[in-house]
């Protein structure tokens, strides 16, 4: 004899329906969106392939997040697409985050991507020699941005003091109008990144400098975004660079070689096989596992632009860097698993000690 009576079982009945149907509906909903973060750049060259590999490989999306990597054409725009809140992040160089905290904005560095110089002063056929730069044009992408302070920072090195010399810096574009305009004979000179080097070998231009093998002090491209944003969201800070350690480990692992070109192909629009190649063997030089910015290279990008903003001055490279994302980063499993597996892999060893 049951025991249960009818109308508890009718009830039963109707929750477990209810149950069933419930969980049809959960599994034919679709995956919760991830969060959102938007990374603006200005710098097109080989340097943010991390970004680029981040996405395309989903080492972003495996932690948690959505990047939308966003070319806003030079360093200054990065700048005011932050400040406007149109995007989270800025890839961009000291120079420009220097400028916006002087001018007010709590702005900081959080990850170093590259922490040394690298690319060419690239100039004509006729410069035999620094001292030929005298009086001459050369092309910059905006004034104070990346590529000047490059520029400058390699005719400091050379013993040239661009205004006592009477070198004109002209504003004209991105690498690629730089390369065009040194090949069309409107500029005797710029910075360039060694990609460029087929390409300008080609109409017979030479390096002045190249700035990889020089003793110069810099911080390149780095992760930069407002403080107030890195205290609100550690977790999405903590996704996005173990994305970018992720996508770094794979740029340095020699096995990866081909799937590297390809992106470095696709994303810079190139189709010389040698140009790509150029690409990669500079990151291979330029990335490392350490992610830390470089605060003696932060702090002698402030001493150049001092002497056009005495306010630079007074600020220390400490005042524009916040080490708790990296901190966290080091401490965490993703990135002591991927130390480990480049211990443990003779091929990939380079990635620690480069």
């Amino acid at each position: 004899m049951n025991s249960i009576p009818r109308l508890t079982r009718r009830l039963m009945g109707v929750q477990l329906a209810v149950v069933i149907v419930y969980f049809a509906a959960v599994q034919t909903l679709p995956a919760a969106e991830l969060p959102l973060l938007r990374v603006a750049h200005g710098a097109f060259n080989e340097k943010v392939l991390a970004l680029w590999l981040g996405v395309e490989r989903g080492f972003f999306h495996k932690h948690g997040i959505d990047v939308e990597v966003v070319d806003v054409h030079n360093g200054p725009m990065t700048i005011q697409a932050l400040a406007s809140g149109e995007v989270q992040v800025a890839y961009t160089v000291p120079s420009c985050v220097l400028s916006a905290a002087v001018g007010g904005m709590d702005i900081a560095f959080f990850a170093g991507l590259v922490n040394r110089p690298d690319g060419d002063l690239v100039v004509a056929p006729n410069i035999q020699s620094a001292g030929d730069l005298k009086g001459k044009r050369l092309g910059v992408q905006s004034i104070g941005g990346g590529i000047w302070a490059m520029t400058v920072l390699a005719l400091e090195h050379l013993g040239l003091e661009s205004t006592r010399v009477k070198i004109s810096m002209a504003t004209l574009g991105d690498q690629r109008v730089l390369a065009q305009s040194l090949i069309a004979g409107k500029i005797v000179g710029a910075y360039l990144s060694y990609g460029y080097r087929p390409l300008l070998k080609e109409h017979k231009y030479r390096v002045l400098l190249d700035l990889g093998k020089s003793s110069i002090p810099y911080q390149g491209l780095a992760l930069a975004a407002q403080r107030k944003y890195l205290q609100r969201n550690p977790g999405q800070m903590d996704a996005l660079l173990n994305g970018v350690a992720e996508s770094v480990a794979f740029v340095k692992d020699p096995a990866n070689k081909g799937d590297v070109l390809k992106s470095l192909r696709k994303n810079l629009r190139v189709s010389d096989p040698q140009q790509a190649e150029l690409a990669y063997e500079a990151l291979l030089s330029l990335y490392s596992s350490d992610l830390k910015p470089h605060l003696p290279g932060i702090q002698n990008v402030a001493r150049l632009h001092s002497l056009s903003n005495p306010k630079l001055k007074q600020l220390r490279a400490q005042d524009v860097v916040d080490s708790a994302p990296v901190q966290r980063l080091e401490n965490g499993t993703v990135y002591r698993e991927l130390m480990a597996r480049a211990e443990g892999s003779p091929r990939s060893l380079h990635w620690i000690r480069s």
